[in-house]
């Protein structure tokens, strides 16, 4: 089975994912998302970061946005 190498960040968790057949498929949690869920899911988060009125989820999912955007090289 070929396994993609590019490592993408689970929306859900943080953990790795990797890529096997057509899903993309998290180490951690075992989320498994379509390359177009994938991305549909990060822009959910990324549009999310911009409310004013946040609740407890959406500062952490914020957080955890601006850490995975400053943590890609």
């Amino acid at each position: 089975m070929e396994v993609d190498k590019k490592m993408a960040k689970c929306p859900e968790c943080g953990g790795e994912m990797i890529g096997k057949m057509k899903r993309k498929i998290c180490e951690t949690c075992g989320l498994a998302l379509t390359p177009t869920e994938y991305d549909r899911e990060w822009r959910r988060i990324h549009s999310s970061k911009y409310t004013k009125d946040e609740d407890p989820e959406s500062k952490r999912k914020r957080e955890y946005l601006d850490w995975y955007e400053s943590s890609k090289n």
